[in-house]
């Protein structure tokens, strides 16, 4: 790494389930001529009038409903990370394309595995995706079934990683149901993101009054927790990873380029950028969003709450980061020498420009 690249906190052997189990089925609906009959999960609803299945039409379907979060037993995310259990977050997109997430978490020992990326096409109410890594090392394929009320979830052909000796994992049978946090937009409301430095506002802002009383504000972060808290507080903000289109890129440069595939990427920031004195060449090779993302975290630093969608979900997913100061009560006069010499090289070097995809 570079001089200017903050150094990395150790956190032992304790491991990052980034990967969240994102399946998803659907539901086909047969209709009949007069619409009163369909097909769910491949078995044909009776009308209750005895019609028979060659008097059915079958018509393309829209597996929108199963869009949301769902859990074993309803449970909401909090009594997940309370008590333990699995949850997953499917959003459809064009009618059958599901992608998503699981996360589980261990109840007692707080042990969480997630896997992450998923995103298949669903065909007579079902789909199945392979995963490699459930945060364990451990591999296997997603069989998921989409139901009436349910999504029915078989981990098939699961292995073991010969490195994890505690044998947790994404693993079994799971039979979901809704959260008690029902639909995406619910979310939303609750984490709704706030302002951005030099960025074009990507959605509308709420008062900052408005989102301690939408959300949970999260801890100041100490280098003093250990690691359960330091775990506890990662999964309360995994929520907001879903939320940063850019997530992924910025996961496969930490994972890939800077090697770094533990729970200190959520913890330290991108670079020491408030004590050392940065240069060009230590921006060499750098790809455009990390640059963007090295800027926007010296405001993050001094609590700037962002206006930009994507740079306020990225930043709440970050452990060190805390939501103090609007835009308008910023003052910049916050930042030292250091700070300031590196906010003018990389508003030169930022040249980085987000692809809105449009239906």
């Amino acid at each position: 790494m570079r001089k200017c690249v903050a150094k990395g906190l150790k956190i032992g052997t304790v491991l990052l389930c980034c990967c969240v189990l994102n399946v998803g089925c659907g539901v086909q609906r047969t209709y009949r001529e007069d619409k009163t009959e369909e097909v769910i999960g491949g078995e044909l609803a009776d009308d209750g009038q005895g019609n028979s299945d060659d008097d059915a039409k079958t018509i393309e379907t829209d597996y929108q409903f199963f869009s949301g979060f769902w859990s074993e037993g309803g449970i909401s995310h909090e009594d997940l990370l309370r008590d333990g259990g699995i949850e997953f977050y499917v959003e459809i997109t064009d009618q059958n394309e599901l992608s998503g997430w699981i996360y589980a978490q261990q109840g007692g020992t707080e042990r969480f595995a997630e896997i992450d990326g998923i995103s298949c096409s669903i065909e007579d109410g079902q789909c199945v995706w392979p995963f490699t890594d459930d945060g364990w090392g451990n591999s296997g394929t997603l069989h998921i079934q989409l139901k009436q009320d349910a999504i029915g979830i078989t981990v098939e052909d699961f292995v073991l990683s010969d490195e994890n000796l505690s044998g947790y994992g994404i693993s079994g049978s799971y039979t979901l149901t809704r959260s008690s946090l029902t639909q995406v937009s619910d979310l939303q409301e609750q984490t709704q993101p706030l302002g951005a430095p030099d960025m074009e506002n990507q959605s509308e802002a709420l008062e900052a009054s408005d989102m301690e009383a939408q959300s949970e504000l999260p801890e100041q972060y100490s280098a003093d927790w250990s690691e359960e808290h330091l775990l506890r507080e990662i999964g309360k903000r995994g929520r907001y990873r879903e939320y940063c289109s850019f997530y992924s890129e910025w996961l496969d440069y930490m994972e890939n380029v800077r090697e770094v595939r533990d729970i200190s990427m959520y913890v330290e920031p991108l670079y020491a950028t408030d004590t050392i004195v940065c240069s060009r060449e230590d921006f060499e090779d750098v790809p455009p969003l990390i640059l963007h993302l090295a800027k926007n975290e010296i405001y993050a630093r001094h609590g700037y709450i962002f206006k930009d969608t994507d740079l306020y979900n990225y930043f709440m997913m970050l452990v060190w980061y805390l939501p103090e100061v609007t835009p308008e009560e910023f003052d910049d006069s916050v930042f030292n020498e250091t700070e300031r010499h590196n906010l003018d090289l990389l508003k030169e070097l930022d040249t980085y420009e987000r692809v809105v995809l449009t239906p």
